[in-house]
């Protein structure tokens, strides 16, 4: 049995499976470093769950700016009719995470706080970490 290794791993080929989720996603990242987010991060989660594809992570200052960052994005993907089944954003009140389910990519932003605290990347460890 091989040991676990820790090393992250990025795949460029296999990450991103069509045309439309390809636009979806660079449509995403644009938005995304537009509204001044960081440690914008894409984790494909294909072969771990079934009905998962890609996770979309980023960090905000504010709660504001995660609402701007949300509507932006809804804006601009639906202008572009892009996104899937329809954008379904889940979010508590100014909790500090907005999800958005666009279908094959979920978006999620996240203040620093609460991205430290659930830490999405190790909890989907297993997930490969991909680039646009």
């Amino acid at each position: 049995m091989k040991p676990k290794t820790t090393s992250k791993k990025i795949s460029k080929k296999k990450a991103v499976k069509s045309k439309d989720q390809k636009s979806t996603l660079k449509t995403i990242i644009k938005v995304l470093e537009e509204k001044k987010s960081k440690d914008i991060c894409i984790l494909d989660l294909e072969d771990i769950h079934s009905y998962l594809s890609i996770f979309v992570i980023c960090t905000v200052e504010s709660h504001v700016q995660a609402r701007a960052i949300a509507r932006d994005l809804e804006k601009k993907l639906k202008e572009l009719k892009l996104g899937g089944r329809g954008n379904q954003e889940k979010k508590a009140q100014d909790n500090g995470w907005i999800l958005l389910d666009l279908g094959e990519i979920i978006v999620h932003i996240m203040t620093e706080d609460k991205r430290r605290f659930y830490d999405l990347e190790k909890l989907w460890g297993d997930a490969k970490f991909i680039q646009v």
